[in-house]
């Protein structure tokens, strides 16, 4: 570390081991050392820093004239060993205590062939720390960079040959030797500093135009590594990141990368001149600049910086902190140790230290836990051991419960996954959706064209438009006709619409077809049975049963205990007249919207409705999506359903609403639906479960579904649920029929490495490879087919192996799994058979024998008891 004093008037240094004490410099050094500030305690000559430390004057050192910069040296033992770089070129090693030099090094000096003014001056920061470079002045026909070793020193140098010339009486132990290295010929160097990764390379800012990176073991004749450059200044290297490199000139700071050094990878302007930088030696990717004459400091943040990257400039977060109050700032250091702790030094002498408050961030992990930070230390944390932890509400959290319950995990009864999520209304309906299809193709009752996987195309918009399998590829006209009220001969009978089509898509509603010998009875019965009593009262009435409504409120009215809405509302039904200027409809009409329960609602409007006007019915939101659509395929004619659907579909499309895969099936459609349900609601759980559920199908191979799948088996491993993970890819692979295990084991070639096994398959197509005997499906190969040289010996008969062993590439149509065991190329007889300890074997039947009488390996020489390795019991 150095500190070049051709700019700022003041300077200030944190010791670099000794955490409690620093220096200051400018005409004289001064040491001081920190205490806690205490108004009755602290003497008169201490300086107060902040409101909970003090500084006090340990001592002066006033020996050295015309200082230019400092270094202290980092080396353990070393702790108050100084280097002062002056104005005539010398570097002279002090200390503050020289009657007690335990070092021997005190007073040392290092001097250049020709006096010129010393620019920079640093301790080498790894390695053993015994080397010390300065960078001097331009001279010609003398190097500026010098390096030299502290501890080799005595006679016989050029400097003490000079000094007896002049016939002065000196000490020659306190001149080193000529330096162990030189560089930069007729050039000046402004700053420097050592890489602490490589000890013996540091990079120095030469001659106005050139970052140059030199090693000490090298000659002087090797080109170092150079970037061409004016920003020569302040040189400094990242501590967490030593192929990052800093420098200034005039306003701007330009960053580096050592790894590609033809560039800078950022350069950040400033609006005063810069005077210094430092990188912060506790806090990752912060570099600290001080402009001229300023009150503040600007910290760049290089957290989120690509290094090296040529293409993409770095991301640097800028913000200014206002220090010392209104004074400007001479000069600012880094505390060693503590974090963002900082001191500063204003030109009028003034010491302050302060805290660097960083960032509070928000931070969420895989297992769903909530951290706040600020730089190291951990503000806050909400895990599930407290209290508000579930009121976050955050889908991870539920994903995460919901995989731990065995959600998804049930492919026969799917039924059984909606139990699990029967807090939320969409996904159990939706789960239920995807059972009633599952059981309506099982029981025949709609008959899907493919016999394999999940019909996709099992949607009641596809089967109105006519462009579905259930529908035979085209739509069917439907027939109006007049249903009349069961047990209730007054009004008058209701008109409906009805086709096969129509028949089949009140199945998928669950509303069944009478048909098809299932009637509505049997929804109602469940529906009771759930206690949904408004539900299945409105379904009664919109199937023209409205003594059955009746029944069904008076039922929920005595299971309720004491709800009179029940009685009130099958009261009000009992009354019903289809006259238009009835009392009746027109009490209905007022008292309607008063209603709390969207069914109750549906049900009066469809009873007080004019000239088949069905909006209030099709556009209550409260009733369910596949009551609705169930509604629309009984009451509408085929324009106006048509047309609903459509804007139905798209309604459920834009918000992401599971239940509409009714509509739009697991087609194209269905995929737009479940991503946009993604990026609403963030789940990614439940569309992969689903298409898991639904595979082999055509949407299977859509880029959106691989993402969804990958990106939940990925979540399961950040949970570390790994038997989970597990049962969800034994789903996976096993409903895709169309994917196939890659090879996971083979045998690859001594010579060229290849696989020999996967080779085999080429060999099917044509290829012709080395054969010895037996026919094309029973062919031996006993040389690897891509470099031709030979396989190994078996270590009995020392013949060499040999076989494609495995089944044959293309099997005979329509054959069972069981009759291709008879089509296997080779017998395992002549398998390839090694221990996994030697590395020695041969043909499966020879080692087979062999390990039968013998425990020691075939191999001679070899002391291996191949057999007992086994861990299996042999008989």
């Amino acid at each position: 570390m150095f500190i070049s004093m051709s700019v700022i008037k003041m300077d200030i240094l944190w010791a670099p081991n000794i955490y409690d004490k620093f220096i200051t410099f400018g005409t004289e050094l001064s040491l001081y050392q920190i205490e806690e500030y205490k108004e009755d305690s602290v003497e008169q000559n201490a300086l107060k820093l902040n409101d909970e430390l003090a500084a006090n004057l340990l001592s002066i050192n006033n020996e050295h004239q015309y200082l230019k910069c400092v270094s202290w040296c980092p080396k353990t033992g070393y702790e108050h060993l100084l280097a002062v770089g002056q104005a005539n070129g010398k570097v002279v090693l002090t200390s503050f205590n020289q009657q007690h030099d335990a070092t021997g090094l005190v007073n040392r000096e290092f001097v250049p062939r020709h006096g010129r003014q010393c620019n920079a001056v640093c301790w080498q920061s790894g390695g053993d720390m015994t080397l010390l470079a300065a960078g001097l002045d331009k001279y010609r026909s003398d190097n500026s960079l010098c390096i030299w070793d502290v501890h080799k020193s005595g006679s016989g140098s050029h400097y003490s040959d000079d000094r007896r010339s002049t016939g002065s009486i000196v000490d020659l132990s306190l001149f080193a030797h000529k330096p162990v290295a030189e560089f930069c010929m007729s050039e000046v160097v402004s700053s420097l500093q050592w890489f602490s990764h490589q000890p013996k390379t540091l990079i120095a800012g030469v001659n106005n135009k050139h970052l140059r990176i030199f090693d000490t073991r090298t000659q002087m004749a090797c080109n170092p590594l150079n970037a061409v450059t004016k920003a020569v200044y302040g040189v400094t290297v990242d501590p967490f990141h030593s192929h990052r490199i800093a420098s200034f000139v005039e306003n701007q700071v330009v960053i580096w990368d050592t790894r590609s050094f033809e560039k800078p990878i950022v350069t950040l302007s400033d609006s005063r001149p810069i005077v210094k930088i430092a990188w912060s030696p506790t806090r990752t990717n912060l570099l600290a600049a001080l402009g001229k004459d300023s009150p503040t400091i600007k910290l760049h943040d290089f957290q989120h910086t690509t290094d090296g990257n040529d293409e993409i400039e770095p991301t640097v977060v800028d913000r200014s902190v206002l220090l010392n109050g209104q004074s400007f700032l001479s000069s600012f250091c880094w505390h060693p140790n503590n974090e963002n702790n900082i001191l500063t030094v204003s030109l009028t002498g003034r010491i302050q230290c302060h805290i660097v408050c960083e960032r509070i961030t928000l931070n969420w992990s895989p297992t769903s836990n909530l951290i706040w930070s600020q730089g190291r230390k951990l503000l806050q944390c909400i895990d599930k051991s407290d209290e508000g932890y579930d009121l976050l509400d955050d889908i991870s959290v539920k994903m995460h419960q919901r995989t731990i319950n065995g959600y998804g995990m049930e492919m026969q009864q799917l039924c059984k996954n909606a139990e699990l999520v029967k807090e939320d209304e969409q996904l159990r309906n939706l789960w239920m959706w995807l059972n009633l299809i599952k059981n309506l193709r099982e029981e025949g009752k709609v008959r899907i064209p493919s016999t394999k996987g999940f019909p996709n195309n099992v949607s009641i918009h596809s089967l109105i438009r006519g462009d579905s399998g259930l529908s035979g590829g085209t739509a069917t006209r439907s027939e109006p006709v007049s249903q009349p009220w069961v047990g209730y001969p007054g009004p008058a009978a209701v008109k409906v619409y009805k086709s096969i089509d129509r028949d089949k898509a009140l199945l998928l509603c669950s509303w069944g077809s009478d048909k098809d010998g299932t009637n509505v009875s049997s929804l109602l019965e469940r529906l009771e049975a759930q206690s949904l009593f408004q539900r299945a009262a409105a379904i009664a009435v919109f199937n023209t049963r409205i003594v059955k409504a009746i029944q069904i409120l008076k039922n929920g009215a005595m299971q309720t205990k004491g709800d009179t809405t029940l009685n009130v509302v099958a009261m009000a039904l009992s009354g019903y007249s289809d006259e238009r200027s009835s009392l009746w409809r027109e009490m209905c009409d007022q008292l309607r919207p008063q209603l709390q329960d969207p069914y109750l609602k549906a049900m009066f409007a469809f009873l007080t409705c004019d000239n088949d006007g069905y909006d209030d019915v099709l556009n209550e939101h409260g009733v369910s999506l596949q009551d609705r659509v169930a509604f629309a395929c009984v009451f509408l004619p085929d324009n106006k359903l048509s047309d609903y659907l459509d804007k139905l579909t798209k309604q459920m499309i834009d918000c992401g609403n599971l239940e509409g895969l009714l509509l739009t099936g697991l087609g194209r459609e269905g995929v737009d639906l479940l991503q946009r349900y993604i990026d609403i609601t963030g789940d990614i759980q439940t569309p992969s479960l689903v298409i898991v559920q639904t595979l082999p199908c055509e949407i299977g191979s859509d880029a959106r579904v691989k993402q969804w799948i990958e990106s939940y088996r990925e979540l399961l491993d950040n949970w570390q649920l790994w038997h989970q993970r597990a049962q969800f890819d034994v789903n996976w692979r096993r409903a895709d029929t169309n994917w196939k295990p890659p090879q996971q084991v083979f045998i690859s070639c001594n010579y060229c490495g290849k696989s020999i096994s996967s080779l085999m398959h080429a060999m099917g197509r044509g290829k012709q490879f080395s054969k010895l005997g037996g026919t094309s499906n029973k062919s031996k190969v006993t040389c690897c087919p891509g470099c031709r040289k030979p396989l190994p010996r078996c270590a009995l008969c020392l013949i060499h192996m040999g076989t494609p062993s495995g089944t044959l590439s293309i099997k005979p149509v329509d054959e069972k799994i069981d009759d291709i065991r008879g089509h296997k190329l080779s017998s395992f007889s002549s398998w390839f058979t090694w221990c996994q300890s030697c590395r020695h074997g041969g043909h499966a039947n020879h080692i087979a024998a062999w390990f039968k009488e013998h425990v020691e390996c075939p191999v001679t020489g070899c002391s291996c008891k191949c057999a007992t390795l086994d861990a299996i019991v042999r008989s």
